[in-house]
């Protein structure tokens, strides 16, 4: 990583040195609270720069784009982040070279993804990936537009692999990921998509004894592709039943269409963490959407509404001895050896809501079973752009250990920004209601200057 990091370094500083397409800017954030904590949108889905604790942060980036000729072109970039908070200290926020060809993209480094659905939906778009945590260092290549194999008839697929270098029970652990998308084209306005996107968290070696070193070698790599378990013997038994590694991802349903005065996506992400979920034992767990850009709405660029729920887990733990399998109780994001779960520098890289045993790893998640729904929207009043959200949550706890009292609480939260010839200006404010603790009120400014 300390090689890949350098030649980025040194790639960066030469090619700064040329002055084509070179954008800088620096974000001052503050916040406070009427709480023991920040608004809980104040730090979810903020690619890791904010935590619970934090009431500030200095983020500088500068990035340089040069298109080579008209199917080619490349991109660097970087940044460097100060917070204070739970975890503080200074930080490489990004770091990375990109170089894309025609349709296709490379990623190498660290590089947050992509923004999507205006940033407003409640899982920023992807329920497994949900830039709720710091960008992991790796490679990531993805076709940028979908290619037609028919003219009513297309794909689209990504490809990643990723290191997990922060301090966790199974150090040196690996990611891997792969996305297919498979659409119908019924005309240009209408679009049926489905697809499939699988993460696997694999290798490293455990500080518990009872799983030390896990398999890594390139059999086991082709085992983690497909899916399968492991016919490794130094695999856990668990492993061999299900698959090598913790194996997690979605399936995603979505209808797009576009008209002349507005665009609607309509969408549905399941989860998985087993065999259980890929066969939708735990259905209708996962996202259920509607996004909506509206043309003549006023003030109004964009508003979305989600469901969201994570109760039924393939029901409650079973094991079949007969057949060698278990189910149920798929417990989100967490693994029994990856059990520093599907985090990533104490963040949840997928789905916010869920909350992990910090303290305690072996006892799994604190809330993973919950009830939500969201409503978002983005847009212009006058001179300020606005964003907010709002979100209603019954949290559950888990199955093995509910909360005594299901917790309702309400998560609001609202930016205005005022842009002008000396940078932008954004207010924060936010107000947290739980029938189980005392209102939350929050207040921010951010300032960011670009040049």
């Amino acid at each position: 990583m300390k090689t890949l990091f350098s030649f980025l370094s040194l790639m960066l500083v030469s090619v700064l040195q040329a002055q084509d397409s070179l954008v800088t800017s620096i974000e001052l954030r503050g916040m406070a609270s009427s709480g023991d904590a920040n608004n809980f949108w104040f730090y979810a889905n903020q690619k890791g720069r904010v935590d619970e604790q934090t009431n500030f942060y200095a983020l500088a980036e500068t990035k340089y784009e040069k298109a080579l000729d008209e199917d080619n072109r490349f991109e660097l970039g970087g940044g460097v982040l100060y917070k204070d908070g739970l975890y503080d200290g200074a930080i490489i926020d990004q770091l990375y070279g990109t170089y894309q060809w025609k349709i296709i993209r490379a990623d190498l480094g660290l590089k947050h993804r992509d923004e999507k659905l205006s940033g407003i939906s409640s899982v920023g778009g992807d329920i497994v990936w949900s830039n709720n945590a710091r960008a992991l260092p790796g490679v990531y290549l993805q076709m940028t537009e979908p290619f037609k194999i028919f003219k009513w008839f297309e794909a689209k697929a990504t490809f990643g692999h990723y290191f997990l270098g922060d301090d966790r029970v199974v150090e040196n652990a690996q990611v891997h990921h792969k996305s297919l998308e498979l659409a119908l084209v019924f005309s240009p306005g209408d679009r049926l998509s489905g697809s499939m996107k699988h993460y696997v968290q694999f290798g490293g070696t455990s500080s518990n004894p009872n799983f030390g070193k896990q398999p890594s070698g390139f059999r086991d790599f082709i085992d983690v592709f497909f899916g399968q378990g492991s016919s490794n013997a130094g695999s856990f038994d668990g492993e061999q039943v299900n698959s090598l590694g913790n194996g997690l991802g979605s399936y995603e349903l979505a209808y797009d269409l576009t008209r002349e005065n507005f665009y609607l996506r309509m969408y549905h992400q399941s989860l998985f963490e087993d065999t259980s979920g890929i066969e939708l034992s735990n259905f209708p767990d996962g996202v259920w959407g509607a996004y909506l850009e509206p043309e003549n709405w006023g003030s109004i660029d964009a508003v979305i509404y989600e469901y969201v729920q994570t109760v039924s887990q393939s029901g409650r733990f079973s094991k079949d001895p007969t057949q060698g399998s278990v189910s149920g109780s798929d417990s989100y994001f967490w693994n029994g050896i990856y059990n520093t779960g599907w985090q990533y520098h104490n963040r949840i890289i997928g789905l916010p809501f869920v909350i992990p045993d910090r303290v305690n790893p072996e006892n799994k998640n604190i809330n993973d079973r919950f009830y939500i729904h969201h409503l978002g929207a983005t847009g212009s009043l006058g001179k300020f752009n606005f964003k907010g959200k709002v979100s209603y949550v019954k949290n559950l706890g888990t199955y093995g250990r509910p909360y005594p009292v299901t917790e309702k609480a309400i998560y609001s939260f609202l930016e205005l920004t005022y842009p002008s010839n000396f940078g932008s200006f954004t207010g924060l404010f936010g107000v947290d209601y739980s029938n189980l603790s005392k209102e939350n009120l929050g207040i921010g400014l951010n300032y960011r200057y670009q040049f």
